[in-house]
């Protein structure tokens, strides 16, 4: 796999991961999104 593949690809996973952050936040989620993580933080 090329570098400008693997550039791209990260690209759209970091523009998924702030869409899917986006989301959360105006349904209300961020609340539930914030307790899993510390959970999985303090393990």
């Amino acid at each position: 796999m090329d570098i400008h593949e693997r550039r791209i690809i990260g690209a759209l996973l970091l523009l998924l991961g702030f869409s899917f952050l986006a989301i959360s936040i105006y349904n209300g989620q961020l609340e539930t999104l914030m307790k899993m993580l510390s959970s999985i933080l303090q393990a």
